[in-house]
């Protein structure tokens, strides 16, 4: 990957305050080469609509 924006999990939250929160966590680390992307120092998040 080249690079892009990470968001810290409040800003996640703010951002996507008109969704509810199923999940927000830091992404489990993913050695490389693999078909999957996983960085540990990253955040994943789900939400869905309220």
């Amino acid at each position: 990957m080249q690079g892009g924006l990470a968001y810290s999990e409040e800003k996640l939250r703010e951002i996507f305050k008109e969704f509810e929160v199923i999940e927000i966590r830091k992404m489990k680390q993913i050695e490389q080469p693999n078909t999957m992307f996983g960085e540990s120092f990253l955040w994943t998040a789900l939400f869905k609509k309220k």
